[in-house]
C-alpha cells in the first residue's frame, strides 16, 4: 500500500509539473508572436529581451552596417587595413603625401561610421623602398597582425616582391606601383594599381614630345630600378613605332649621388629632348647635371617631376623646360577648370596641412585619398574583407567618381585609369596643389 501511495503520489507531481511546462511554452510562444500580454511586462522578461534588441541593428543603420551585424561580435572589432608606403630613403617625400592623403580618407570614411559598420584600423608600416623589408613588412602584417587588406606599395620594386606572397595568402593589395608586371591579373590575380603603367606612360610621353615638340632625336634616363626598367622599355616600343630607332639610353642606381656621366653621354649624343623615368631626388641630381653642362633641352616623364622636392631642390629656373603627366583632375587650363570635387578636396588638404595655397603638388596626396574610398566601396560590395572576394568585387567598379580620376576596374584590367585621365603639365606651374597644363592641351 505503501509503495502504491508513493506511486500515485509521484506520477501526481510529475503530471502538475508537465502541464506547468506545457503553459510556460504556450505563453513564451504567444510572445514571441508579439502578442501583447501583462506578463511580457515583468522585470524578468524584460531583462531578457534586453540581449537580443542591442544585438539587432537600427532600422536607421545603413545596409553594409547591418549586413555585417550578422557577427556581432566581430562588428565591434576594428577593420585591421594594412599600409606599406616608402616612408623614408630617397623617395620618402612620395611616401609621406600618399600616407597624409590615406589617412585623411580613412578619418573622413571613420567619422561617418567606419566600413561596413566597423572603424577602420590602420596599421601603417615603411618600406624604405627596399623590396626586402616591403616583403618582411607584408608578411608581418598578414601572419601577425591578420590583415587581409593592404594599401601600398609606393613604387614597382616592393609591390613585385610582395606580389606572389598576396597571391599566396590571398590578401588584397591596391597600391601606386607602374611597372607592367603588376597589371597581370591571372598571376597576381588581388594586386591593383591607382596608376597609369609604364607601357601606359609611355604612349602619353613620347606622343607629347614627339608630336607636339616634334623633337628630332629622342633619349631616354630612367633609374635602374624595376621601375625604370620597365618605362624604359615602354620608351624603346613607342619610339619604336614612330621611326626612332636605338634611341640613346643612360640609368642611374636609385639614389646616385651623380648623374654627370649620363647627361653628358646624352648631350655628345646629340639628344634634342630626353625622356625621363627618374623619381624625387635622383630627378634633382640629373636635372643639376643638366645645369651644370649648360644643356636646355626638354625633360620630361613621370609626375614625380612636379613634386616639391624636385622644384625646390632644383630652383624654377631649372625648371623651365620640364614637363611631366599629371592626371587630368589635378590639372587646369583656361579652357578647363578643375572639377568642384577636386576643389573640395584640395580645400580640405589645404585645412589639414594648414597651408593656403598649397605649396606642393597634390597629386600623391589625392590619389591615396581615393584610393580610401575605393577600398570603402570594393569591401561593402563584397559584404567581406577577403581578399578574393573584395578583388572581385573591385573588378565590377564602373566609373567611380573621385578627387583624383574617375575609377574604372575590371577582371582584366587591374589599373584604375585610361589614357584620357592624364594630360602633359608644366613640372613648375603649380597653382594650390593644382598644374597648369603644357602647351598644346
Amino acid at each position: 500500500m505503501r509503495r502504491s501511495s508513493a506511486r500515485s503520489h509521484a506520477k501526481s507531481v510529475l503530471g502538475v509539473l508537465f502541464s506547468a511546462v506545457v503553459i510556460a511554452s504556450l505563453l513564451v510562444g504567444c510572445g514571441a508572436g508579439g502578442q501583447s500580454a501583462p506578463q511580457a511586462q515583468s522585470p524578468q522578461s524584460s531583462a531578457s529581451a534586453k540581449p537580443s534588441t542591442s544585438a539587432s541593428p537600427s532600422a536607421s543603420a545603413p545596409a553594409s552596417a547591418s549586413a555585417s551585424a550578422s557577427a556581432p561580435a566581430a562588428s565591434k572589432d576594428p577593420l585591421k587595413v594594412g599600409m606599406i608606403l616608402s616612408l623614408s630613403g630617397s623617395i620618402g617625400a612620395i611616401g609621406v603625401n600618399m600616407q597624409t592623403g590615406l589617412r585623411m580618407a580613412i578619418e573622413e570614411i571613420n567619422s561617418a561610421g567606419g566600413i561596413m559598420g566597423r572603424k577602420v584600423e590602420l596599421i601603417e608600416r615603411d618600406d624604405a623602398g627596399d623590396p626586402t623589408k616591403a616583403r618582411t613588412a607584408a608578411e608581418e602584417l598578414v601572419e601577425k597582425q591578420g590583415v587581409s587588406l593592404i594599401i601600398g606599395t609606393t613604387i614597382s620594386s616592393p609591390a613585385l616582391a610582395i606580389a606572389p606572397y598576396a597571391t599566396e595568402r590571398k590578401a588584397f593589395m591596391l597600391g601606386s606601383p607602374s611597372a607592367d608586371q603588376v597589371n597581370d591579373p591571372k598571376q597576381y590575380p588581388y594586386l591593383f594599381t591607382g596608376t597609369i603603367i609604364s607601357s601606359m606612360q609611355a604612349q602619353i610621353v613620347v606622343k607629347y614630345v614627339a608630336e607636339v615638340m616634334k623633337a628630332k632625336k629622342i633619349g631616354i634616363l630612367a633609374e635602374s630600378t624595376a621601375y625604370g626598367n620597365s618605362t624604359v622599355a615602354a620608351y624603346k616600343a613607342e619610339l619604336e613605332k614612330r621611326g626612332f630607332t636605338n634611341p640613346p639610353t643612360e640609368q642611374i642606381p636609385q639614389g646616385a649621388q651623380d648623374a654627370t656621366l649620363q647627361v653628358n653621354n646624352l648631350k655628345k649624343a646629340g639628344v634634342d629632348a630626353v625622356l625621363a623615368a627618374t623619381l624625387s631626388m635622383d630627378s634633382v641630381r640629373v636635372l643639376k647635371a643638366m645645369q651644370s653642362a649648360g644643356w636646355e633641352v626638354p625633360y620630361v616623364g613621370t609626375s614625380d617631376l612636379s613634386s616639391s622636392v624636385v622644384i625646390n631642390g632644383v630652383g624654377v629656373d631649372g625648371m623651365k623646360r620640364v614637363y611631366s603627366y599629371n592626371q587630368e583632375r589635378m590639372s587646369f587650363s583656361d579652357k578647363k577648370p578643375l572639377t568642384p570635387k577636386t576643389r573640395d578636396f584640395l580645400d580640405k588638404l589645404s585645412k589639414k596641412l594648414n597651408q593656403k595655397p598649397l605649396k606642393d603638388s597634390a597629386q600623391m596626396h589625392s590619389l591615396y585619398y581615393d584610393l580610401g574610398y575605393i577600398l570603402k566601396w570594393a569591401v561593402e560590395k563584397a559584404q567581406s574583407t577577403e581578399g578574393p572576394k573584395v578583388a572581385a568585387a573591385l573588378e565590377t567598379m564602373k566609373d567611380f567618381e573621385g578627387a583624383h580620376a574617375v575609377w574604372t576596374f575590371t577582371k582584366d584590367n587591374h589599373v584604375g585609369l585610361g589614357l584620357d585621365d592624364i594630360v602633359m603639365a608644366q613640372s613648375a606651374g603649380l597653382k594650390d596643389g593644382a598644374f597648369e597644363m603644357a602647351p598644346g592641351y
